[in-house]
């Protein structure tokens, strides 16, 4: 039985679908399967495994089968410039400072002076693929909602955006400095840190002043979750208060 974590060679591949090697070469060379090279080979991580099958309309193996009533299953993140390899795109990814300085979220430096990617993250097809489905659980909620990590928002819903006075797709990967008012900054990263290390006397709720796009003073409490997905990322849920 393959588990939630299994790393699989070619061979496993083939064997649970019941195809030749070839087969599934010719599916990670068109890029419809994600695969990582190790050395000469290459492995196909369980989840990603399960998502091809799903999104070209193949049948699940039995296998696999119990897995996919476990939990979603996301396209493993990989590097912009692993992603883009096969594309022209590459060809800026070189002098691209998310490149230089290997960041592992690319939208996190989207403001540097020389980031090669000028567009909108949230039209990059890149993002759509592989974080906006990890993201999208905040337009569930009515309250106020974003995902934060590594003192960055990574999205945020539509009443987190009108609170601040952005648009949406404006907040991804906007820095804890730009959200955070200066009088509730330090503790707000304080407050994070000590989540992040686990630290079991940090409140479940934050009251916090959040900074809009005129620099008035926004009063929020704000409720912080721990996410299974992005990993290390928090759910933050907020609702106004009283200055």
């Amino acid at each position: 039985m393959v588990n939630q974590q299994q790393i699989l060679t070619v061979a496993q591949v083939a064997a649970i679908c019941g195809v030749n090697r070839n087969t599934v070469g010719l599916w990670i060379r068109s890029r419809k399967l994600l695969a990582q090279r190790t050395g000469r080979n290459y492995t196909v991580a369980a989840p990603d495994l399960i998502l091809f099958l799903k999104t070209t309309g193949r049948d699940i193996p039995a296998e696999l089968a119990e897995l996919t009533f476990l939990e979603p299953h996301f396209r493993t993140i990989q590097h912009c410039w692993d992603y883009f390899q096969s594309t022209n795109h590459l060809n800026g990814c070189r002098d691209c400072a998310v490149y230089k300085n290997k960041l592992d979220v690319c939208f996190v430096g989207r403001d540097a002076a020389s980031t090669y990617c000028r567009g909108q993250c949230g039209d990059c097809r890149y993002f759509q693929e592989t974080f906006l489905p990890r993201l999208q659980l905040v337009h569930q909620f009515a309250l106020p909602a974003a995902v934060y990590k590594d003192f960055y928002l990574w999205c945020g819903n539509r009443k987190w955006a009108q609170i601040l006075g952005y648009a949406e797709r404006d907040l991804i990967g906007l820095g804890i400095e730009q959200v955070f008012h200066p009088d509730s900054l330090r503790a707000v990263m304080a407050s994070f840190k000590k989540r992040a290390l686990g630290d079991p006397a940090v409140p479940g709720v934050d009251d916090v002043f959040l900074t809009n796009d005129r620099n008035e003073k926004i009063a929020l409490s704000i409720s912080v979750y721990p996410l299974l997905e992005p990993a290390g990322a928090w759910l933050l849920l907020g609702e106004t208060r009283p200055q």
